[in-house]
């Protein structure tokens, strides 16, 4: 392309750098960026303090995964525009003229394009060794670098993988409802660790190296000012591309008024301006040595803590759970044979547990309210090695009515409410999608005398004073073992043989739970009515699964 223009205003020296089209597109690439590190990020590092409030900042759960789609759409259609822009730069100013001259060969051409700004050669080879050699002491000559050396070409070349990567990932987990019809759900595991991962190590080179090489520099402290005018001023040209500005001093005829790389240069004038520039590369040196902690403890606990673990080709061996004293009973009844049979376990001490069930930090308490729990208890599925921790999760938000009773007879669909799990009070809009439910503390639960599908509290209250009296009399021992048996039966009078299946709420078309009516954003209904989810679990052969929910797991 054409050399560097030189400009000169108010006894100052420019030089032109970047185009309109050029700074155009900057400003859309690192504009998007941004905006997707902001959004993204503290996804990623939700289990801290400051991942919470910057993502309450840019629109907490409503609106940052609306941002970051947009963002990321953005960038995508930026990326797009520019290698179209790329190919006709090549084309227009190193293959066209080939062949205006008819000597366009497959050789020239690679040779021509070998030649392109961007495209790293045997200079930006010597470059490198000339700046290891300065920068480990081994030489005083400060390494003269060109118009676009390694360092710039690093930077950018790193979009080209880098949005690909993120971008590819990405769309895989916005869209996995479609390609999972396609793939296997490996594929978002994959895409899980290579967004995540990639973006990080994006985020880390341009908010650290980027930002500090073009603005930070003392040569341009406080800000380099060519992404906004496309000029760079001499004391940044003559520090970091010294061949070039000599070049454009000499085709503007400035041969006189060329300035020698001087080691100091940016070290040089007032007395107040020596100290402060020593102060602020002091600074500098400290924030590199204190920014390197903390992303290596990030990536640590990215790895080995909050994050996917390090698989290893030997099989784990099968522990037994670990259940803290007091925190979990196991519930067995003796039935008339004097027989104990077990009904689960129960939350006998409230405790927040922190462990990862798809990537959601489940908070564990008992349930205060629910008669069902009291006999069958909070993690009652225990038959079913399969499934277990999968309707054991579920026993975490809904109560044992909401799958194990349906619609009598003439009834098109039950009336379901949530309610308070450690109070009992009726929760009448709960800020579903906002927060995890289980911070919520909320259970779902039908009303099963409520009619015309609306829960009515007077109805509600009714119940529960009802299912309290049965209670207290089977716990009663005034009453005899066929007086029992005949409440028991009564309490279960409402309950299906056949529980509600996974694929009954689990699919698009016609879901058993009316989760719109209960509160359920669009957003979420699209995710939780997915025929996916039972895809999934028909499809997959092991899972992995906090512990806690498979109690009674055995060697």
């Amino acid at each position: 392309m054409s050399t560097t223009h030189v400009t000169e205003k108010d006894g100052k020296l420019y030089f032109h750098r970047l185009t309109l089209n050029q700074r155009i597109q900057h400003i859309v690439v690192f504009g998007s960026f941004t905006l997707l590190a902001l959004t993204g990020l503290p996804l990623k590092f939700h289990h801290t303090h400051w991942g919470e409030v910057l993502y309450s900042l840019v629109g907490g759960i409503t609106y940052a995964p609306l941002i970051h789609r947009i963002s990321a759409v953005i960038m995508t259609l930026g990326f797009i525009f520019h290698i179209f822009y790329v190919i006709a730069c090549a084309w227009h100013y190193y293959l066209l003229p080939l062949k205006k001259k008819g000597t366009l060969t497959v050789k020239t051409g690679l040779e021509a394009l070998s030649r392109l700004p961007m495209v790293i050669n045997m200079t930006d080879l010597r470059e490198l060794r000339a700046a290891m050699r300065y920068f480990f002491f081994l030489t005083d000559e400060r390494p003269s670098l060109v118009a676009h050396g390694l360092k710039e070409k690093f930077g950018y070349l790193a979009v080209f993988w880098g949005i690909p990567v993120i971008g590819t990932s990405g769309y895989f987990l916005w869209g996995e409802s479609f390609f999972t019809k396609f793939f296997t759900g490996n594929v978002l595991n994959f895409a899980y660790i290579a967004h995540s991962d990639e973006a990080f190590l994006a985020s880390i080179v341009i908010f650290i190296w980027h930002i500090y090489n073009v603005h930070l520099t003392p040569a341009v402290f406080p800000m380099g000012k060519a992404w906004l005018n496309g000029y760079m001023g001499e004391q940044e040209i003559i520090q970091y591309h010294y061949e070039d500005y000599v070049k454009a001093m000499r085709a503007a005829g400035l041969d006189d008024k060329i300035k020698p790389l001087s080691q100091s240069y940016v070290y040089e004038g007032t007395l107040v301006k020596r100290i402060f520039m020593k102060c602020f590369m002091s600074i500098m040196f400290l924030a590199v040595i204190t920014s390197s902690y903390f992303i290596c403890k990030v990536i640590y606990e990215s790895v080995f803590v909050f994050g996917y673990q390090i698989v290893t080709t030997e099989p784990e061996p099968e522990v037994e759970p670990l259940i803290e004293p007091n925190f979990l009973e196991e519930i067995r009844i003796e039935d008339s044979e004097n027989k104990k049979l077990y009904r689960g376990y129960r939350f006998v001490q409230e405790k927040k547990i922190k462990d990862h069930y798809h990537r959601i930090e489940l908070g564990i308490a008992p349930d205060n309210t629910s008669h069902c729990i009291t006999c069958h208890g909070d993690l009652p599925h225990g038959n079913s090695v399969n499934m277990r921790s999968f309707l054991n999760m579920h026993n975490l938000y809904f109560a044992c009515q909401t799958c194990h009773t349906r619609p009598m007879e003439g009834q098109q669909q039950l009336a379901y409410y949530w309610y308070n799990r450690s109070t009992g009070n009726l929760v009448t809009e709960p800020e579903i999608g906002n927060s995890p439910i289980d911070e919520l503390d909320i259970k779902l639960t039908p009303c099963e005398t409520c009619v015309d599908g609306e829960a009515d509290r007077h109805t509600i209250e009714a119940e529960r004073a009802l299912a309290d009296d049965y209670m207290e009399k089977i716990q009663s021992e005034d009453i005899d073992t066929a007086e029992k048996k005949s409440i028991v039966k009564l309490i279960h009078e409402n309950i299906s043989e056949k529980p509600v299946a996974c694929g009954e709420c689990h699919n698009r078309r016609n879901p058993f739970l009316p989760l719109e009516k209960v509160g359920f954003p669009e957003r979420r209904i699209s995710q939780v009515a997915n025929d996916q989810i039972t895809k999934m679990i028909n499809e997959y052969e092991q899972f992995y699964t906090p512990a806690f929910l498979e109690p009674g797991k055995t060697k």
